[in-house]
């Protein structure tokens, strides 16, 4: 080999090449936040309603960077992209605006009002009661198809039924099995202890902690793990990725029976049972459910990424935006109804057996003594 010749040959311009292409890319990429971050905050304050339901004015944008067309000739088209979402879209061609877009707000439940679940198919209870309203399908499926992991035929599985009613005759041995579509998938409660609800005994069931245990100990939950077992969350966390298509982790309110490592990076939180725990009570007879509260909280993964400046110097945590409880109750009016109709029948059933059954084993007692009397008179006689 010649050392005085030049090193460089024709084998490193795709390399150069590419360097070239991804110095472009970064410039697009940080033009582009440049102009996000121009506009809004990595937090932003709002009130809560704002956020939840009537939504808040997103600022315009600026996409226009027909200015870098020198460099990436592709970038001439995005002359004009500026202002509104839904004025970018207009230029970008599109033809069928969502009306969220149109409206220029944000909330996390813009729009959500007066709209349905999907179908649900239900079990009517004609081939018996013990499968009564549980669920056969849902949005035309008998299965869910969110979940790729080890085990995703059990965690795909829609069991049980949507939580307002249960077959009848509960016992404390019973697990409750519920499907909701808000976390994607079923999960199952078991009886912790008796109450009364307005004057009728009902029991209390509340999910184990095995249901949303970390998938290293509990394997059964292995099939929540995105994208695979080297990404799994840990206890009391659920990614919702793989059915909103977006990076959100549904988790317990303030980490209630989750990840100690989680919980332990932030301030402020403080799980408690009372106030953190999700429960349904049932009165046993008939399987309704007289109160119940859906307890859960919504987070985002903060991660550094790359170059981009706000998440510079951001905690890798998993960080809560908000908790809700979404709870429903018999009210006292409707449970005394529920008592007459119901609850006092059953009683007055169980009373007149108990009567019947009691005055039944009188008679027998009697009839024993009688037959006894008879037959000791019997023998008097013969003697």
């Amino acid at each position: 080999m010649d050392v005085n010749k030049p090193t460089t040959t024709t084998a490193t311009r795709p390399q150069l090449a590419s360097h070239v292409f991804q110095g472009r890319q970064d410039l697009i990429s940080s033009t582009i936040w440049t102009q996000l971050e121009a506009s809004l905050d990595l937090f932003e304050t709002h009130e809560a309603g704002d956020i939840l339901f009537y939504g808040y004015d997103l600022p315009a944008f600026n996409f226009d960077f027909s200015g870098l067309g020198n460099l990436v000739p592709k970038l001439d088209e995005t002359e004009g992209w500026s202002g509104t979402l839904a004025d970018i879209m207009d230029q970008m061609g599109f033809q069928d605006i969502p009306q969220v877009v149109l409206d220029n707000k944000l909330a996390l439940l813009l729009g959500v009002n007066n709209t349905d679940d999907k179908v649900y198919e239900v079990k009517t209870g004609s081939d018996g009661m013990g499968d009564f309203m549980n669920i056969q399908s849902w949005n035309g499926s008998s299965t869910l198809h969110y979940w790729k992991g080890e085990g995703a035929q059990y965690c795909n599985m829609i069991n049980g039924t949507d939580g307002s009613q249960y077959p009848p005759r509960l016992t404390r041995d019973s697990v409750l099995r519920i499907y909701t579509s808000e976390l994607c998938r079923s999960l199952y409660l078991t009886y912790e202890k008796d109450l009364y609800h307005h004057g009728i005994p009902v029991y209390r069931y509340v999910p184990p902690r095995e249901v949303l245990e970390d998938p290293e100990v509990n394997h059964d939950n292995l099939c929540y793990c995105v994208p695979d077992r080297d990404h799994c969350l840990g206890a009391g966390m659920l990614s919702l990725q793989p059915c909103l298509g977006l990076p959100l982790v549904l988790s317990t309110p303030h980490f209630y029976q989750g990840d100690e490592k989680e919980l332990a990076k932030l301030v402020g939180l403080n799980p408690t049972k009372s106030e953190h725990e999700t429960t349904i009570d049932v009165e046993p007879r008939t399987g309704v459910a007289m109160y119940a509260a859906k307890k859960m909280q919504l987070n985002i993964p903060l991660k550094r990424y790359g170059n981009l400046p706000s998440f510079k110097n951001v905690p890798e945590v998993i960080f809560p935006i908000l908790w809700v409880n979404e709870s429903a109750n018999v009210d006292a009016d409707m449970s005394q109804e529920v008592r007459n109709a119901v609850f006092v029948p059953f009683v007055v059933v169980d009373a007149i057996c108990g009567s019947l059954i009691a005055v039944g084993a009188l008679l027998l007692v009697l009839s024993g003594f009688r037959f006894l009397h008879i037959k000791r008179s019997a023998e008097q006689d013969k003697l």
